[in-house]
């Protein structure tokens, strides 16, 4: 019986060591070469970080030196890291996303952020040219992606409300949309690409579709323009499926019932489909008619 029960401990000890050496393979590498970002960024110096000093931020662990260090970072973080988790910015901008490694070697600093690169020939490029390739991980050209996923709707974010998501920034205009987003990031990401691919499929197909609704602005009421006369408000129909329906060029081919889009007019379109964004669907019109 004791035997049994010392193999069963053996046996029960060399799983405990087989699990502990898988979460160790799971854990973040660590970013910087165990540096710390902070003197990195705040003073331009190497200066190494300690295991008991550490934090996890987007797939990377940071070393610190001390815990007051680890705090500003905890503060802060999108400040202090590198762009694009360190990949090069230079190699990203050239080869159509291409993510390359970058080393503490060789590092640049443009507007209080740390940039790093495979070594000192691209880093001259960068060096020469740094406003060219500072923004390259700015994703949606620094535009909302939660209020383009969530409404369709293209809104400014601010520099203030920055959070950073495998390495891209996101910009938002307030602190509540940013926190959306930071609760599911990979959702939003994921869906503005289904939601780009599906809008460049519509454009190819130029699917027909035939819509009855009542009127309304696009701009005024739902923050949305025509996709050809981007400087017009727009003709707005909101179907009864609760997708809101862009009338391309009704300033020009109904400037009638254009004027008169603040009325809830009931009215029947049929035309070709030639983008689409979440709730929103643009109409390239054939016929308009007026309903009682």
């Amino acid at each position: 019986m004791n035997l049994v029960r010392v193999f069963m401990t053996a046996a029960f000890l060399a799983s405990t060591v087989m699990i502990s050496h898988a979460v160790e393979a799971k854990e973040a590498p660590v970013a910087l070469n165990g540096n710390c970002a902070v003197c990195l960024v705040n003073s331009q110096k190497i200066v190494k970080g300690k295991p008991e000093f550490k934090v996890v931020f987007d797939g990377q662990t940071y070393l610190f030196p001390s815990a007051a260090v680890k705090q500003k970072f905890e503060a802060a973080p999108e400040k202090y890291v590198p762009a694009l988790n360190g990949d090069c910015t230079v190699c990203f901008a050239h080869h159509d996303g291409h993510r390359n490694p970058g080393t503490v070697n060789h590092v640049s600093f443009y507007q209080g952020r740390l940039f790093l690169f495979p070594n000192e020939q691209i880093k001259a490029v960068f060096d020469k040219s740094p406003a060219k390739y500072a923004d390259v991980d700015l994703a949606c050209n620094g535009k909302c992606i939660v209020c383009k996923v969530d409404g369709g709707k293209d809104v400014p974010g601010k520099a203030k409300f920055t959070a950073i998501y495998k390495g891209m920034r996101y910009q938002f205009p307030s602190e509540a949309v940013m926190q959306k987003f930071q609760g599911s990031p990979e959702k939003y990401v994921a869906q503005l690409k289904a939601d780009s691919r599906t809008s460049s499929t519509t454009e190819s197909a130029s699917q027909l579709v035939s819509v009855t609704g009542t009127t309304g602005c696009a701009a005024c009421e739902f923050g949305v323009h025509p996709k050809k006369n981007p400087e017009e408000l727009g003709l707005a129909v909101k179907g009864a499926d609760g997708k809101i329906y862009v009338i391309e060029g009704a300033h020009d081919s109904h400037p009638g019932l254009y004027q008169s889009r603040f009325e809830s007019l009931k009215i029947k379109v049929k035309g070709k489909q030639i983008a689409s964004q979440g709730k929103f669907v643009w109409l390239e019109p054939q016929s308009i008619e007026t309903l009682k």
